[in-house]
């Protein structure tokens, strides 16, 4: 078994429950998913994706992380993960509604 179809195993049975993940996208040093599941409407969403991340980078046998993410009109997030090597910034999106208006931002971090 491969590391993206074993991490995704891992992940279905830790977290399965709560959130599940579908990949959109892999290469050697790229890997696009998608979140969806009970996760994407509580506040620490961010952290499966670093648990997935880590997950991965056991398997891979170096240390990945997120490099960006955003939510997605129907809720789920699409997420790239990186080899934390290749990491220079992290892209977060931040979406607010207050009063029926939107503030839709991404900030960059290093």
């Amino acid at each position: 078994m491969d590391c993206i179809a074993e991490t995704q195993d891992k992940f279905r049975r830790v977290f399965g429950s709560e959130a599940l993940v579908d990949i959109l996208h892999a290469e050697s040093d790229k890997v696009v998913v998608r979140f969806h599941g009970n996760m994407c409407y509580t506040c620490g969403a961010y952290d499966y994706f670093e648990d997935f991340a880590y997950m991965y980078g056991e398997c891979a046998g170096e240390e990945w992380g997120v490099e960006s993410y955003q939510q997605n009109p129907d809720g789920t997030y699409t997420v790239t993960l990186r080899p934390k090597r290749l990491l220079k910034t992290v892209k977060r999106h931040v979406k607010v509604i207050l009063d029926g208006k939107e503030l839709d931002h991404y900030l960059e971090a290093t």
